[in-house]
């Protein structure tokens, strides 16, 4: 399913950056980057130095690739949405999303945990899976095997880093999750 089509459906609700901030922030970048670009080539007019060089290049891509429309989409970061009947596991980079029953969340965790990689998880679900269900939310999340955490018996844990809001903002927007 693709993550577009979720956007057009009513009472789904997407976890992801708030639009106003998110998009504030890309076009600061945006002006950034072409304003290093610009100041690279305006000192540099005389003798372009290595640093002038780096400036025009790095600040380049850099202003390319926020350029680009799909980068406007705050979309593209969320990891998690949910309507009445279900729960949608995302990849914001392929655009893609995986439905599954709310009957299958076992656990909404609130705790901040350390993943297996490290990095810090603002909140976890334990989803019950069956075999094949597993293999394609490991495939559409591009997770190896080993990052999967089997909690029970067809019961395993995921965990989201991605949240943008503070504690008492998240636990809000997850409220209806929770109520199962």
């Amino acid at each position: 399913m693709q993550i577009t089509t979720l956007l057009t459906t009513p009472r789904v609700r997407l976890l992801m950056p708030p639009a106003r901030l998110y998009r504030t922030t890309i076009a600061l970048l945006w002006l950034v980057s072409w304003g290093v670009v610009l100041s690279g080539l305006w000192y540099g007019r005389e003798a372009m130095g290595l640093l002038h060089w780096v400036g025009v290049l790095f600040g380049g891509v850099v202003g390319i690739m926020v350029s680009l429309p799909r980068s406007w989409q705050p979309w593209r970061l969320a990891e998690i949405g949910w309507d009445h009947e279900h729960i949608y596991l995302l990849n914001g980079h392929k655009g893609l999303a995986f439905a599954l029953p709310r009957t299958q969340l076992i656990v909404l965790e609130l705790v901040r945990r350390v993943g297996h990689d490290g990095q810090w998880l603002d909140f976890s679900l334990d989803l019950q899976l069956s075999e094949s269900a597993l293999a394609e939310v490991v495939q559409l999340l591009d997770l190896k095997q080993e990052a999967v955490h089997q909690v029970g018996p067809s019961i395993y844990r995921f965990g989201f880093k991605r949240a943008w809001h503070s504690r008492q903002t998240l636990a809000s927007e997850l409220s209806d999750l929770q109520s199962v």
